[in-house]
């Protein structure tokens, strides 16, 4: 993709003499849209490869999860996700980011939608699309406004964006849909997500409504999203119904299965996911046909698990976690998703080979991108080590057939937990550099031994 000459004089007017320390356009400064071009499309391609759909040639994700975190009102250990949040919304820092990506050559950004909180609507203090219960509208417009913000800004850099948009706003207009829609029977918690007709009715009015206000607002900028994730991490729990017994019958997406019976209760969390995927993408491309959606999930070696029917056993012994992720060789073969996306992270004992062979790693199809890599600082003496790791992570995994990375996270450090992972730009860029493509064109290909040394921005026009 010849990003330069497709962005021309945008980018002149975004990033002329621009360096990694410099200056950014003022926070609200109008982008001139008139002189860039739409991106062009990505599509699911053979061989495990993401497409560009005007040339053909494969297209790499490769970037980071952008992520700004505000503590949450009604429990301020746990923070939400605030990035696009009316009023925490930082359009100058966002572009910085973009800026520095473009810099290095990345060209994906993946970001999270954030639904609101119950809680935090019971208190009076509602965030994120759904603004409490009295909200009786399907997506807060302001929000809205300030992913659309983002995404322009993204087009301009030539950055495509991957948002993750779990559940579907917290407000009264959902919450019609729900109770207006059959009750569910021994389904309870979590599992509701994805077994309960109801919650599924009300996901996919929200990816309906989210495809059509983003339509509104971007027009043909549409084709800088990669894809719609419905789900940053899709699991299902042990703990509660219908897995919480070994007893009983539950009925997902019109057929019955016998609690009692491992097989069958693996089959009704396989089943209830592709039902599920399915119903989300025909939502989605009801709107906008050449969108892609895709899912996430963490591994199974991640907690211990493996596909038994949801035992609420790891080895010999009563799992702690209560979480078992989606069968992904289920739901790459079987549900109507594009691609998938894998979440993998660097930890003494944990072999990319053991994390995905866990996955059922033979049986998954389609295209694969690492949506989530990266690392705490415990396993390593050093971010150079880390560095080292990362890089060697990334060329492993083209073995098995990934063909995407964004690394977790850009710069996030608002929350104690993320201040445990080192961060792409932290002493001076380190690892955003060593996973750079302006340094390592070929992702498949290590570093070499060879130091990277400073960008230099690129003539532009």
């Amino acid at each position: 993709m010849k990003r330069t000459s497709r962005l021309g004089a945008a980018l002149a007017v975004l990033v002329a003499s621009a360096t990694l320390s410099g200056p950014t356009a003022a926070a609200g400064a109008e982008l001139p849209d008139h002189a860039v071009e739409p991106l062009p499309r990505i599509a699911a391609g053979p061989d495990r490869t993401l497409v560009n759909a005007e040339t053909g040639e494969q297209f790499r994700p490769r970037g980071f999860n952008y992520v700004r975190l505000t503590p949450m009102p009604s429990k301020p250990a746990a923070p939400y996700h605030s990035t696009f949040e009316p009023g925490l919304y930082d359009a100058a820092r966002a572009e910085a980011a973009l800026r520095d990506s473009w810099l290095r050559g990345y060209d994906t950004v993946r970001v999270f939608i954030d639904p609101g909180n119950g809680q935090d609507n019971v208190i009076g203090r509602p965030h994120g699309l759904g603004r409490g219960n009295a909200d009786l509208s399907p997506a807060d417009a302001t929000y809205l406004d300030n992913v659309a913000d983002f995404v322009r800004l993204a087009a301009a850099y030539g950055i495509y964006v991957l948002p993750s948009l779990d559940v579907f706003p917290q407000n009264g207009y959902y919450r019609d849909i729900i109770v207006n829609s059959p009750h569910p029977v021994n389904i309870e918690g979590r599992n509701r997500s994805f077994m309960y007709e109801g919650y599924v009715r009300a996901k996919e009015e929200y990816l309906r409504v989210f495809t059509q206000e983003m339509k509104e607002r971007l027009g043909p900028f549409m084709s800088t999203f990669l894809a719609l994730q419905l789900d940053n991490e899709a699991y299902l729990t042990f703990a509660e119904a219908p897995f919480h017994r070994f007893g009983g019958t539950v009925t997902v997406a019109g057929r019955s299965y016998d609690m009692a019976v491992p097989a069958q209760r693996q089959a009704a969390a396989d089943n209830a996911f592709i039902a599920y995927a399915d119903r989300g993408v025909a939502a989605v491309k009801a709107v906008d046909p050449e969108l892609m959606v895709t899912m996430g999930a963490f591994t199974n070696l991640a907690v211990g698990k493996s596909f038994d029917g949801l035992s609420g056993r790891c080895g010999a012994a009563a799992c702690a976690d209560p979480r078992y992720p989606v069968r992904v060789s289920a739901v790459t073969r079987e549900s109507d998703l594009d691609f998938f996306d894998i979440h993998t992270y660097l930890s003494t004992g944990r072999t990319l080979a053991a994390s995905l062979g866990s996955m059922e790693w033979s049986q998954v199809v389609g295209p694969v991108i690492n949506g989530e890599f990266g690392t705490e600082r415990r396993w390593f003496a050093s971010i150079e080590q880390a560095r080292g790791a990362l890089v060697t992570h990334q060329v492993d995994s083209c073995d098995f057939g990934i063909s995407g990375w964004l690394y977790w996270t850009w710069d996030t450090t608002e929350d104690a937990t993320q201040r445990l992972f080192f961060s792409g730009v932290e002493s001076g860029g380190v690892l955003a550099t060593a996973l750079s493509p302006k340094y390592r064109p070929d992702p498949c290909a290590g570093l070499s031994g060879r130091v990277p040394g400073p960008l230099v921005p690129p003539r532009v026009g």
